[in-house]
């Protein structure tokens, strides 16, 4: 039996999410954003839809569909890779109020995503032959998401935490707190379900590990003067590195995950030998 039947159903929801935690910020005002932002934003949606349609493709047994569809992340993964890059760059460079209070701060949070989305898709590829495993690697890429879109439902929605203006940013940590609390509870029942049921546990496991250590940098060490530093000499990476970085980050992932997890050839029998009797007699 296939894992996760309806995946696809709580993936179209977290979606659903997606859309309306960045709609202030993002969707709403579009044209308004730098291409980094939509870059970023446009591969991370596709991404989640990308998850959603595998999972309901592989469930309806249209497996020619699923196949397509994980080859079309070869070619989405460098991508991705690419906006989460430029994207932290933006956030470390801005000089709005916001960077000085919590972009620096979050900056190790986008930089770990950015590198586990590579790491569990390669993982993946690694293990498309083991569904359990492999489905749980392609999940756990997403479940790096959580805590922003959390984040910002808590701050954009949730009366006593919403944020109107600059005299409430404050608030936005808290929004924060809560959504790593969120993701963290979850995916612990997520690595305790599986262990329960003898399936693998180490996917979602290595996905909670990663979000407490994205966090991390947030919560301890994030504001550090060396950490300060680190930021400021990433913002002078010029964008073309950046670009290079991002692809080859991604390509990488996708090339050694697909060869990983290729069959391994057999080998063949050694030929029969005929007895040559007694030369002597």
């Amino acid at each position: 039996m296939l894992p996760f039947p309806r995946a696809h159903y709580y993936v179209g929801a977290f979606l659903i999410a997606t859309f309306a935690a960045f709609w202030p910020s993002y969707f709403a005002v579009l044209k308004e954003s730098s291409f980094a932002n939509h870059l970023h934003g446009i591969t991370a949606t596709l991404w989640i839809v990308l998850i959603m349609a595998q999972n309901w493709t592989i469930h309806n047994r249209k497996r020619s569909a699923h196949k397509w569809l994980g080859l079309s992340s070869l070619a989405l993964i460098p991508f991705f890779t690419v906006g989460g890059l430029l994207t932290t760059q933006n956030m470390v460079t801005g000089d709005g109020i916001f960077t000085q209070m919590f972009g620096i701060r979050l900056s190790p949070a986008d930089l770990v995503a950015t590198f586990l989305v590579c790491l569990f898709f390669a993982l993946a590829l690694r293990n498309r032959r083991n569904v359990h495993r492999h489905s749980r690697y392609m999940l756990a890429t997403i479940t790096l998401l959580i805590g922003p879109v959390v984040g910002r439902i808590v701050n954009n929605y949730v009366p006593g935490f919403v944020i109107m203006g600059p005299q409430d940013l404050p608030k936005f940590a808290e929004g924060v707190t809560i959504a790593v609390g969120f993701a963290v509870i979850l995916l612990a029942i997520m690595v305790w379900r599986d262990y329960r049921n003898g399936r693998p546990t180490l996917p979602f496991t290595l996905a909670l590990i990663g979000t407490l250590v994205m966090y991390s940098g947030f919560f301890v060490w994030g504001d550090s003067d060396a950490w300060r530093a680190v930021t400021q000499a990433y913002a002078a990476v010029p964008a073309s590195v950046l670009w290079l970085v991002g692809m080859a980050m991604g390509i990488v992932a996708g090339a050694w995950g697909w060869q990983a997890g290729k069959r391994p050839k057999k080998r063949a029998a050694p030929a029969a030998t005929i007895p040559l009797g007694n030369p002597t007699a």
